[in-house]
């Protein structure tokens, strides 16, 4: 049984903090989705797989069983915003409080600070099942968007062994993904297995928004998703745009612009050359590999073309890492922006085939990217980020994005 201890809100970032003690069974069927979901603490931090960290977690295990007192677990949970505007002015009904987060889905439970923690408990519990009924405190923090206990994380993580940031995101994946479903229009998410070509615009693999996700928030092209983050200035970039209140929403209008980009293009398919098909097929294959955008579908099926797009919006809308712009300036960029993509793509909804092929100008496009042979990767990013800038800077006015690669 719940013992609420303590209730604050934050008004920074919009959350509610309940701190309480709760039995230890309670605590591992709350969590047992989201731990399940991390693959457990294998990978969280990079030093849990030295000799020395094992050792220091074997003996938090021995002293859970003596019966130490953990640290507070932090667990977060998303809710609706109409849902936090009720519960926001209802601080004082602890009981009312702690039954509403119990009957949240698990879905949207996550375990922003104490993977480690967890993992010892459900050790001691193979070996002693009574520790069950002993009681551990955890706090809860309450959000209606992902992004406010994103920064949550971060802020709790900072100074400590430095994290993959990639792995932080993922920790809130499913509050994220399940947000970003519900609030952007036109987007399909696809599991990570589920491979083979897209069927329809605005599909993409879950784990690549979580990518566009850290480059929009350190408005960086090159975010290194497989090392530790060893940038703490990348990382006080991130700090920064998550503390935003608008920073989530925003993510998601430029998403959503991205998708609609992808549908308008989508269908596109050149013209066939009927005397190049009926050549040999393995000469075919062989063109066909030194061409790399081809099709409607085939540019935002690209994650490079994807991550140029975001970077370009972010950089432009809250400016180049380090720069400090007003709430007001952002504010006011967005809008501009916004208002510039709606009549651009409402002239893009007319366009026929060939006036899609002009917009694209593929062959502009194979030629730029053709050319290089090493770090493809980086090139790509660096190349579409400023190809999209240079099309915002320029406010949509081009009936072809030639100008763009060219810049």
């Amino acid at each position: 049984m719940e013992q609420p201890i303590n209730i604050l809100k934050d008004d920074r970032v919009e959350c509610i903090s309940v701190l309480t003690n709760m039995e230890i069974s309670d605590y591992l069927e709350l969590v047992e989705n989201a731990y399940k979901n991390k693959g457990g603490i294998e990978g969280q931090r990079q030093s849990l797989k030295t000799k020395t960290a094992m050792s220091i977690r074997e003996r938090m295990v021995d002293d859970i069983g003596r019966g130490t007192i953990l640290p507070p677990i932090v667990i977060g949970v998303v809710i609706e915003e109409s849902e936090y505007e009720i519960i926001s002015k209802q601080t004082d009904n602890t009981s009312a409080l702690l039954e509403f987060i119990g009957s949240r889905p698990r879905q949207n439970i996550s375990i922003i600070d104490g993977m480690q923690r967890t993992t010892a408990i459900l050790d001691v519990v193979k070996r002693n099942s009574l520790i069950q009924n002993k009681n551990i405190r955890v706090e809860y923090w309450i959000s209606s968007n992902t992004n406010s206990l994103l920064y949550r994380m971060l802020i709790l993580n900072t100074g400590q062994v430095p994290w993959n940031m990639r792995r932080q995101v993922e920790i809130l994946f499913n509050s994220l993904i399940s947000e970003i479903g519900a609030k952007v229009k036109g987007i399909n998410l696809i599991e990570i297995d589920e491979n083979g070509n897209r069927k329809s615009p605005g599909s993409y693999q879950a784990d690549k928004i979580v990518e566009l996700y850290l480059v929009f928030g350190s408005r960086n092209y090159k975010v290194d998703t497989k090392e530790s983050l060893a940038d703490e200035f990348t990382k006080l970039d991130f700090i920064d745009a998550t503390a935003k209140k608008d920073f989530g929403e925003i993510f998601f209008g430029v998403l959503e612009s991205m998708c609609k980009f992808d549908s308008l293009i989508f269908n596109y398919k050149p013209e066939s050359n009927d005397e190049n098909s009926e050549g040999n097929e393995d000469n075919e294959h062989k063109a066909e590999n030194l061409v790399k955008f081809k099709k409607g579908k085939d540019l935002f099926g690209s994650q490079t073309a994807r991550v140029g797009f975001i970077a370009a919006f972010a950089t432009e809308i809250f400016g180049i890492p380090g720069e400090e712009k007003t709430y007001e300036e952002q504010q006011k960029k967005w809008e501009e922006i916004k208002k510039q993509m709606t009549m651009f793509y409402k002239k893009l909804e007319v366009y026929n085939d060939d006036q899609i092929s002009e917009l694209l100008d593929y062959m502009t496009l194979n030629q730029k990217v053709g050319k290089v042979t090493t770090k493809v990767g980086d090139f790509e990013r660096e190349f579409f980020t400023k190809s999209f800038r240079t099309l915002i800077k320029e406010e949509f006015r081009f009936n072809s994005l030639s100008p763009c690669w060219r810049s």
